[in-house]
């Protein structure tokens, strides 16, 4: 393992955090990027080096579903309300279980009109 000697038996345990943004496996890994998922160049890392939900035989059973829940109430939520950063300050995140904002993240949140 990168040139290591691993014992056998020995528990190796991957960082998600880290992975997803190793600049040696993603163009600017910490920019909002949506279109990179389009991108060609990116594919081999899509499928080999983005995990948010394991992989292999430990890869979360519930992982198809979530995602799908995920996108459905985000649509809603976004087609019902509008978010509004009450700061300008952008958040910073923090690796715990999740990802969240250090301080928070701070949002308006109001109902469309339109």
């Amino acid at each position: 393992m990168r040139d290591r000697a691993v014992p056998k038996g020995s528990q190796i345990v991957i960082s998600p955090w880290h992975l997803h943004r190793n600049p040696r496996l993603w163009r600017d890994p910490d920019a909002f990027f949506p279109s990179r998922w389009q991108n060609d160049d990116e594919k081999p890392s899509q499928r080999n080096a983005y995990l948010p939900f394991s992989a292999g035989p430990r890869v979360c059973p519930g992982a198809g579903f979530a995602m799908a829940e995920a996108s459905i109430i985000l649509a809603h939520l976004v087609s019902a309300y509008r978010f509004t950063p009450i700061d300008k300050a952008e958040p910073v995140p923090v690796a715990h279980l999740t990802v969240r904002g250090r301080n928070g993240i701070h949002l308006e949140v109001r109902p469309r009109e339109d």
